[in-house]
């Protein structure tokens, strides 16, 4: 929600980029936050594809989840140390470089 949040009216194809996810497992992953009423899709005039946009009750639920995950990754921090934590997050930027290439 938070991608979506900060790229308005974001195209399968690109969420999916960002997300480095496929078409098909991203539209099953936001299927929930649909029937939830959290996001909301339209086509873009004249195209095929659809957008994604945050609905007011999806606003609302990223503003409640934002300290909640906040919390959890800097417990994450804690539990494993900074330096871990650090060497982590590399390695993830790594293979998502690899993966968009």
């Amino acid at each position: 929600m938070s991608v979506i949040d900060h790229h308005p009216d974001l195209a399968v194809a690109e969420f999916g980029q960002i997300m480095v996810m496929e078409r098909t497992t991203l539209l099953r992953t936001l299927k929930p936050l649909l029937v939830e009423d959290l996001i909301f899709k339209t086509k873009r005039k004249g195209q095929r594809s659809h957008t994604f946009n945050l609905t007011a009750a999806g606003t609302a639920r990223l503003k409640q989840a934002a300290p909640l995950w906040r919390a959890a990754q800097e417990a994450f921090t804690i539990e494993v140390g900074l330096t871990r934590s650090a060497e982590l997050l590399a390695r993830n930027l790594e293979v998502v470089k690899i993966s968009s290439t």
